[in-house]
């Protein structure tokens, strides 16, 4: 990432709220509904457009595109990966880690207020989202399809900033980590929690790989890691924690192996 030693450079995480009259296109892209490049180019790049816009008009220093093309769905990982699939969720069984945690039970009024409106986030024009009635699960090998979809986003953004006609000096790519993706992805193939998670780094690398190939900055997204501590059941020791947390911090590590990074001092 560039720096600066003048003032202090300004970035973000998480999605942005799509463009009015786009409310609906990162359930489409996530879906894998929207793949047809003629329909991105009419479609998608003009609301990445002006999400980048806004971003510079904000002041952002180093932008992102929305993050429209993340999801958490059977869609979207086998748009990315073999050796997922969904099953029905089992009477007691949550549909993700997300689902049972030790501050769900402490704040149950909250949490079903949030599942009755279908999301926790609320993002405006944002449509509710039915109830999870499946688990994904790995039931064989977990393997990169290779970087079509990645690349699919990466074009995408590079159009939608071009035309956004802002003068943008630099731009992330946000990809989930091994250790947020397994709260999603349950095994019931590997033998043990630490083959899951570098089977997870392994196929994430190539994406890793082509959004700094593409000149973006990579954005691991892993919030699971910092935040996980009072959500595990039941609750950890402190050793036991630092555990969980190394495997993950390894499994990172082990995904970014041979990808090249880049400082740039940013001086006036």
């Amino acid at each position: 990432m560039q720096r600066s030693m003048t003032r202090i450079r300004t970035s973000h995480v998480g999605r942005l709220p799509p463009p009015k009259g786009s409310e609906d296109m990162p359930a489409r892209l996530a879906s894998a509904e929207i793949t047809d490049p003629a329909v991105i180019a009419a479609q998608v790049t003009p609301a990445i457009a002006e999400t980048v816009r806004r971003q510079v008009e904000t002041g952002i220093d180093c932008i992102g595109d929305g993050e429209f093309w993340t999801a958490r769905s059977l869609d979207h990982y086998t748009a990315h990966f073999t050796g997922v699939e969904a099953r029905p969720v089992a009477a007691g069984e949550p549909p993700t880690t997300r689902h049972s945690t030790r501050e769900r039970d402490e704040f149950l009024d909250f949490y079903a207020d949030m599942d009755n409106a279908g999301t926790l986030f609320l993002v405006p024009g944002e449509k509710p989202m039915p109830p999870i009635t499946v688990r994904v699960v790995a039931r064989d090998p977990i393997k990169s399809k290779g970087p079509e979809a990645i690349n699919r986003q990466l074009d995408t953004f590079k159009a939608a900033i071009e035309r956004s006609g802002a003068k943008v000096e630099e731009a992330f790519v946000a990809v989930l980590a091994p250790g947020w993706l397994d709260h999603f992805i349950f095994n019931e193939y590997y033998k043990t929690e630490e083959e899951f998670l570098f089977a997870l780094a392994d196929a994430l690398r190539e994406e890793y790989r082509a959004v700094v190939a593409a000149g973006f900055v990579l954005q691991i997204d892993d919030p699971g890691l910092p935040d996980w501590w009072d959500m595990l059941k039941p609750e950890p020791t402190v050793e036991a924690y630092r555990k969980f947390a190394r495997l993950r911090i390894d499994a990172v590590n082990h995904a970014l192996v041979g990808i090249p990074t880049l400082h740039r001092d940013r001086r006036p």
